[in-house]
């Protein structure tokens, strides 16, 4: 008998095209997340691994007939009104604040907007009438990132190099930190900051916290292999520094609030994964997103309590498909986000599916989980960074996606 082993050879490629075809569904789609290890020794479970705490029951999402329930439009928005005013959504001029690339922006405390100008190399300050400042003299060049504390007085500086300073602008001092610190957050006094340490060898990586000039350095838990799954995220309370996300099964994540004092914080069970965290500004509550298979793997909004004993309680789902990352709190009971006008399947595996889509700007009722639609803004399509300070209670702050350029929206109606 006479082998065709032509035929043979197309029919073994085409089974293994198909092996490997199935593989990659389940793998990008299907399998669980990796199961928790351990980190660190503040574990008390059986296995070390950190503790951990039952599913949170969800709370049915009320939807109101069209507005949400903001008095006088998003002016007094820390308080919430039974006085029905609906906001309708209208198109909204987005005006310029600062007409050049403006990166790393953030809304300080006293109201204005800190940047970084790297047309100049140097970092500014803009209020909600369009007044820049120069935060200091001193020229940055080549800076790939900067975190600025609450007050924007000060900022961790890294460079392409792996390089990070700490600059004082007040004091005009700058103080270097060793290259393998990464991923920076200041507490909330803005006299620390949290980061990983991430050495070359997986024994010597750790989340740690020190004074903002690099002193005082407390190890917080051991990372090891598992930094990617640990985010710094300071609490307003400063009683959490980090999550720490594993899967608990094929759709299901489990969120771990790592604090100071090897606090042993329930858990929090999030039906998705790609979890992204906002804090409340009383530290109550958490803001989130992540994406499932139930969802058409699109980003979707939650609200959780998320202190102390009352970790995962009041859990509910927002009826808004956007990443946390594009919301902001305004006071503790709403918050702003933008969200592109429709969100394509799989934009939570691939954001970059959304380019091209306008977005637009989202009121939620954190109280009752009413959504209201209240601005297709005008003059910028991709929105990236969302910012709202008490100090211009009217308006919304937001960067370009693709020019960084910093915009001011109003917001009444």
């Amino acid at each position: 008998m006479r082998f065709d082993w032509k035929k043979i050879g197309v029919i073994s490629l085409f089974v293994l095209a198909v092996f490997f075809f199935g593989f990659f569904i389940y793998w990008f789609f299907w399998r669980p997340l990796l199961g928790p290890v351990i980190i660190g020794e503040t574990a008390t479970t059986t296995g070390a691994i950190l503790p951990g705490a039952g599913t949170a029951g969800a709370r049915a999402t009320t939807t109101g007939p069209g507005g949400l329930p903001i008095a006088g439009g998003i002016a007094g928005i820390e308080t919430p009104t039974t006085a029905i005013t609906p906001i309708t959504a209208i198109t909204k001029p987005a005006n310029v604040l600062v007409d050049i690339p403006a990166y790393y922006s953030s809304m300080t405390t006293g109201g204005k907007i800190a940047y970084y100008n790297s047309q100049d190399g140097k970092f500014y300050s803009v209020d909600a009438n369009g007044n820049i400042a120069a935060l200091s003299d001193q020229t940055f060049f080549n800076v790939s990132n900067a975190v600025f504390d609450h007050a924007g007085g000060k900022a961790v500086i890294q460079y392409p190099d792996g390089s990070n300073i700490v600059y004082d602008f007040a004091a005009k001092k700058q103080i270097t930190l060793p290259k393998h610190w990464q991923d920076f957050g200041f507490s909330a006094t803005d006299q620390n900051i949290a980061f990983k340490n991430i050495g070359l060898d997986p024994a010597n990586r750790f989340l740690v916290t020190a004074k903002y000039d690099g002193t005082n350095v407390k190890i917080i838990e051991e990372i090891g292999e598992n930094a990617d799954k640990v985010h710094t995220n300071w609490s307003p309370d400063n009683q959490v520094v980090a999550t720490y996300n594993v899967g608990k099964d094929a759709s299901r994540s489990e969120i771990f609030f790592v604090g100071q004092n090897n606090e042993n914080f329930k858990s929090l069970t999030v039906e998705g994964r790609d979890f992204r965290g906002l804090w409340s500004p009383d530290s109550a509550r958490m803001l989130y997103s992540v994406y499932n298979s139930a969802n058409d793997y699109k980003p979707q909004l939650w609200i959780s309590d998320a202190s102390g004993d009352n970790i995962g309680n009041n859990r509910q789902k927002i009826d808004l498909n956007a990443w946390a990352d594009s919301c902001t709190f305004a006071g503790s009971d709403y918050a702003i986000c933008s969200a592109p006008e429709t969100m394509p399947f799989g934009a939570g595996l691939e954001p970059a599916v959304t380019t091209g889509i306008a977005d637009q700007i989202w009121a939620i009722n954190l109280q009752t989980g009413q959504t209201a639609l209240v601005a297709r803004p005008e003059n910028i399509t991709a929105i990236g960074n969302v910012m709202f300070s008490i100090e211009s209670p009217d308006d919304l702050f937001v960067t370009g996606r693709y020019d960084n350029k910093i915009y001011k929206i109003n917001l009444t109606p």
